[in-house]
C-alpha cells in the first residue's frame, strides 16, 4: 500500500494560499488529491490547533486541539469556526482501509480586528500651521505635501512570529512557507496591522465653499473646479504628494480624498476628506486701538 499525499498538500495549500490571513472566522477547506493503490481511502482525521508560544519563543502545537473530527472522503465537508484571533494549524491525517496513514499541516492566521484606529491629530499641508489653510508656500510651487503623521495608529501587535516546524518524516508534509517545496523553517504569515494600503485623489477648486461631493472619479471635472487627479502616498513617511498642473492661487481650495485601508480590505476602509484654502493675504489694519482698562481707550 502506498498513500500518495504530495497532491493533498498542493490542494490544501491551494485553498489556503490566498487566504493565509483570514478575516472570516469560518474555514471550510477541502482535502483533495489523495490516492491509495490498494485498499482505498477510508477517512480524514482533522485537528485544528491554536498555536501558542513555546519555551524557545516560537509558536508550537500545545495542549488539546480546538476541534478534532473525522471526515469521510465521500462527504469531505470539514468546517472550523475560529473563536478568537490568532495563528492556527490545520492538521490532516489520512487513513486507508488498512489503517495506513500519512499527514499534512497548514498554518493560517485569523484576524478580524481593525488594523488601526484614527486619532484627533490634524491632517495638514507641510508648511502650514493650520489644517484648514495653506499659507507658507512658495508662490511658484507645483508640488504640495500632505502629512497625516499621528492620525492613524496601529491597533494591535503582530499576531505571530516563527512557527516551530515538524520533524522531517517521509509520511509527513509540513506547511511550505516560501518558494521551495519542503522548506522546514516555517513562518506564519504576519498579522497585517496598521495601514495596509491608501488611495488618494485631489482637485483644486476656485472657491472655498463645500460642494458636498463624495469622492470623485479620477479625471472627472466639476464646474469651477479643476480635474480630479491621483496623488501618491508614502505609508512609511505618512505623507501624500500632490503634483499640480500649475501653482495654486490665493483663494484656491485644495480638496483631498483619502481612502485608508487595513488588512480587511473594503471592510476596514476609512474615508477621509481634507480641505485647505490658500490664504496669502495679511490683515488689513486701518486703525489701532490699545485698551489699557475697560474705562480708558487710547488711540494711536
Amino acid at each position: 500500500m502506498i498513500l500518495t499525499h504530495v497532491t493533498l498538500l498542493a490542494y490544501l495549500l491551494n485553498y489556503l494560499h490566498w487566504h493565509c490571513d483570514l478575516q472570516n472566522r469560518t474555514v471550510s477547506p477541502r482535502f483533495l488529491g489523495w490516492n491509495d493503490d490498494a485498499s482505498g481511502l477510508h477517512r480524514f482525521e482533522v485537528e485544528v490547533y491554536l498555536l501558542r508560544p513555546g519555551t524557545l519563543g516560537s509558536l508550537v502545537q500545545l495542549g488539546t486541539p480546538e476541534i478534532s473530527t473525522t471526515v469521510t472522503p465521500e462527504l469531505n465537508n470539514f468546517q472550523f469556526v475560529a473563536r478568537q484571533p490568532g495563528v492556527y494549524a490545520v492538521v490532516v491525517t489520512v487513513y486507508d482501509a488498512a489503517n495506513n496513514s500519512a499527514r499534512a499541516r497548514k498554518i493560517f492566521n485569523y484576524n478580524d480586528q481593525p488594523g488601526f484606529e484614527q486619532t484627533d491629530e490634524p491632517i495638514r499641508f507641510v508648511g502650514s500651521n493650520r489644517s484648514s489653510f495653506i499659507t507658507a508656500l512658495d508662490v511658484d510651487t507645483t508640488t504640495l505635501t500632505l502629512s497625516w503623521a499621528g492620525r492613524f495608529i496601529t491597533k494591535q501587535e503582530q499576531l505571530s512570529g516563527r512557527v516551530e516546524p515538524w520533524p522531517i518524516d517521509q509520511n509527513t508534509i509540513d506547511d511550505v512557507y516560501g518558494t521551495v517545496f519542503g522548506l522546514r523553517s516555517i513562518d506564519a504569515v504576519s498579522g497585517a496591522v496598521g495601514i495596509s494600503s491608501m488611495t488618494c485623489v485631489f482637485r483644486v477648486e476656485k472657491y472655498s465653499g463645500d460642494d458636498g461631493a463624495e469622492r470623485p472619479e479620477v479625471d472627472s471635472e466639476m464646474p469651477e473646479s479643476g480635474v480630479t487627479k491621483n496623488c501618491s502616498t508614502d505609508l512609511d513617511k505618512e505623507t501624500a504628494t500632490l503634483q499640480l498642473a500649475s501653482p495654486v492661487a490665493n483663494g484656491d481650495t485644495v480638496v483631498v480624498w483619502l481612502n485608508v485601508s487595513d488588512h480587511r480590505g473594503q471592510a476596514g476602509t476609512v474615508p477621509v476628506k481634507v480641505k485647505a484654502t490658500v490664504d496669502r493675504t495679511r490683515p488689513d489694519i486701518t486703525k489701532q486701538e490699545f485698551v489699557a482698562n475697560r474705562d480708558s481707550i487710547y488711540e494711536s
